[in-house]
């Protein structure tokens, strides 16, 4: 039965489909990790408390979790943690940053969405239980130039890839999409990374205005090959609908697949 679950699975980069079953007992982590060892082997239980909360964005949150047991396992840049909310009610989100006893995230509060609302309307002291860390798209440990291509809160792993750049001398590109002027976060922190890491492009766009400092337009549109060739890996995270066209865009430009590694919203 379990192996039958498992194989009705869609796509290991339509993250949470087998953490779902594995938390209603539809399938076990013995047979989970045949099919998905990325996810299966590291994970474990714990409970994290809320100790900040920072309002980005009308529906953009920051929230920093104390977590004293990520000391056990600590995660790699791109990876997620669960909630646990409620029986049949999980979700998952995408580490921004971390450290050995802590972790920030950067959701959306989607409207009528019972997880979010629950995750952002939630006090200081707040305690959840969730698993981690989880999640195949990780950053590759690989000294060559990267670029990051998102949109939305596709931002979070990005970011924390991004991050792990600074230490490394590398050339390094961050294209991403917003609406509007207002929807758009984390400038400081932008700024330090641009001060961090050596070789390191912006490429903001706007797609419904016109304002200084962004190109109006879609992240696809920067997919061209003067500014591809510069880059030997692409890391891309976003909706489907992206993330679907950028890897189009890329393979029609002869990006390897090998290279290109994503995941979606």
């Amino acid at each position: 039965m379990y192996k039958k679950t498992c194989k009705k699975i869609k796509s290991p980069h339509n993250r949470g489909d087998f953490l779902e079953l594995l938390c209603k007992g539809a399938v076990s982590p013995q047979v989970g990790l045949s099919f998905f060892p990325h996810l299966v082997l590291s994970m474990f239980k714990t409970t994290f408390i809320l100790i900040s909360k920072r309002v980005l964005t009308h529906d953009v949150y920051e929230l920093v979790y104390s977590c004293p047991d990520l000391v056990k396992d600590i995660p790699k840049p791109g990876q997620y943690v669960m909630f646990q909310l409620a029986p049949g009610l999980n979700r998952s989100y995408s580490l921004a940053s971390f450290t050995t006893d802590s972790f920030t995230l950067v959701i959306k509060r989607v409207t009528e969405g019972k997880g979010s609302s629950i995750i952002c309307n939630a006090e200081i002291g707040q305690v959840f239980s969730g698993m981690l860390p989880l999640g195949h798209f990780m950053l590759r440990d690989t000294v060559v130039s990267k670029c990051f291509i998102g949109t939305g809160t596709g931002f979070a792993p990005l970011y924390c890839q991004m991050l792990a750049c600074t230490s490394l001398s590398l050339r390094v590109a961050f294209v991403f999409w917003v609406r509007n002027l207002v929807d758009s976060f984390y400038s400081s922190e932008i700024v330090s990374l641009w001060e961090q890491i050596v070789d390191f492009r912006y490429i903001p766009y706007l797609s419904r205005e016109e304002s200084p400092g962004f190109t109006q337009g879609y992240v696809i549109d920067w997919i061209i090959p003067g500014n591809i060739i510069e880059y030997e890996e692409f890391y891309l995270c976003g909706s489907p609908v992206m993330v679907k066209s950028a890897r189009e865009k890329l393979a029609s430009l002869w990006v390897e697949n090998r290279r290109v590694f994503w995941e979606q919203f």
